[in-house]
């Protein structure tokens, strides 16, 4: 007869080994959470508007991953940094390049989405202060496949936005989600970047057999002019309080040209500019972006002081 009995030690050794590692496994989980901020912009009120993705993991005590979760917010804070407040989340449906109203009585912010072959499909427009809505919580234009957009930007009054396709330029009021009030600006193969958020003229970069150029031009469509090759920046900023001043990127380096000189050209503010989208206080004082390459960080120029500070 086998005799059992001598099997008990062993077996009971054997439930004290897996109970402690079932113990240890649950006392030893831990959470290890990532933090990333890009994509950043002005509000009205000169704070900062971005968005803000958090990774988590979950591991046991041995290192072994067992769940994760990312999310993505946009939050509000301060040039120095500080006093985040949560806008909404957007974990899903990224915001692409945020602007927002340069009117205080029109607090929301725009951007675009639904991402395809450097083309968005859609503007989305969204309450900056949600905690005092009166109106407006989130509201979408949405552009066909042959009216895809690649640009946007508002006009000063607050009351318009322009956009970029295809064939040239194109106004809209800012509640038409329709397109009922499109008027067209200029037609204009191969226009990437476009803003009009200071001042009455709209500046725009566009690529033809000759290069890339930019050029600025009345909202009505009128007093078009395509400056020369010495002055030409990518991605540009009107000042908002000189706007015969526009801020961009020419070669590697910040630099900012005057309209109103007789031959305009790039006077340099700062080299090996690595920003991406960089864009222009209401007080004209700086510029606030992330870096090309880098996951993660928000930084700002001083214009006149020409100090690069992180932000985050």
């Amino acid at each position: 007869m086998l005799n059992r009995t001598k099997n008990i030690p062993f077996l009971q050794l054997l439930f004290v080994v897996l109970s402690l590692a079932i113990f240890l496994n649950g006392c030893g989980e831990r959470n290890e959470a990532s933090s990333y901020y890009y994509s950043p912009s002005f509000t009205v009120d000169g704070g900062v508007v971005f968005i803000y993705g958090l990774q988590s993991v979950n591991k046991n005590f041995l290192g072994s991953q067992l769940s994760s979760s990312y999310t993505e917010t946009v939050k509000t804070m301060d040039t120095s940094g500080a006093t985040e407040t949560f806008i909404f989340d957007t974990t899903g449906d990224v915001p692409y390049s945020m602007s927002c109203s340069p009117v205080a009585a029109i607090k929301y912010v725009a951007y675009m989405g639904d991402l395809r072959n450097s083309t968005f499909g859609k503007i989305g427009i969204r309450n900056i202060k949600p905690s005092n809505q009166t109106g407006l919580t989130r509201a979408e234009m949405v552009f066909d496949d042959a009216s895809r957009i690649r640009s946007f930007d508002w006009s000063a009054d607050g009351n318009k936005l322009v956009f970029c396709n295809d064939t040239g330029l194109v106004t809209r009021n800012w509640n038409d989600y329709t397109g009922a009030t499109d008027t067209a600006v200029v037609a204009q193969t191969g226009v990437e970047f476009v803003t009009w958020k200071y001042g009455n003229r709209i500046a725009f970069v566009y690529t033809d057999g000759t290069g890339r150029h930019l050029s600025v031009i009345n909202s009505d469509g009128t007093g078009r002019v395509d400056l020369p090759a010495a002055a030409m920046l990518d991605k540009p900023q009107v000042s908002p309080i000189a706007t015969n001043e526009v801020y961009g990127i020419a070669g590697g380096s910040y630099c900012v040209i005057n309209l109103n000189d007789a031959s305009p050209a790039t006077a340099e503010i700062m080299t090996k500019f690595r920003g991406e989208l960089p864009r222009i206080a209401p007080n004209g004082s700086m510029v606030v972006y992330g870096k090309t390459g880098q996951q993660s960080g928000v930084y700002s120029l001083n214009l006149s002081t020409k100090v690069e500070s992180t932000i985050k």
